[in-house]
């Protein structure tokens, strides 16, 4: 039996919608107000303000829009790429990231997070891997202790 610890699909979905819309937001308020920005005497790089408040209409809201929306799903294929899942069976862990899949089979001493790390521990003391991720670790501490994992709720202390 494997255990499967990964965002929620809620999440997974809502960051493939939701980053593009903010995205659009953000770009279609930008358009609006690059005019006024624009003619501040104090704001640096004018420039890219005054090009868009320039574009005729409806071609700078387009613009604005669109860099945003291209923007907002360059941020969710980036937050996509990044997010780490946790498979866990008795036999071996595996941890996916980055498009890259590791599986770990060697006995452990310890299964912990540092901070926001999660940290395997061989039987020999030797760390096995250090991975950062913001995976649920109510759910990773249930995955490893109901596979018989040594888990601890803290990191251990060092011999």
């Amino acid at each position: 039996m494997e255990t499967i610890v990964d965002e929620p699909q809620w999440l997974r979905t809502a960051s493939w919608v939701g980053c593009p819309l903010v995205g659009a937001g953000l770009g279609w308020f930008l358009q609006s107000i690059s005019g006024w920005v624009a003619s501040l005497s104090w704001v640096p790089f004018k420039g890219p303000f005054q090009l868009v408040s320039d574009m005729p209409s409806p071609w700078g809201v387009v613009t604005g829009v669109g860099l945003g929306l291209v923007l907002g799903l360059a941020f969710a294929a980036v937050w996509a790429h990044e997010r780490l899942i946790v498979k866990v069976t008795p036999t071996r862990i595996t941890l996916t990231t980055k498009g890259r899949s590791r599986a770990y089979e060697a006995k452990l001493q310890a299964v912990f997070f540092d901070a926001k790390e999660l940290v395997l521990l061989a039987s020999d003391g030797r760390e096995l891997v250090r991975q950062k991720s913001d995976v649920d670790r109510e759910a990773v501490a249930k995955a490893f202790t109901e596979h018989g994992y040594p888990w601890h709720a803290e990191p251990p202390a060092v011999k």
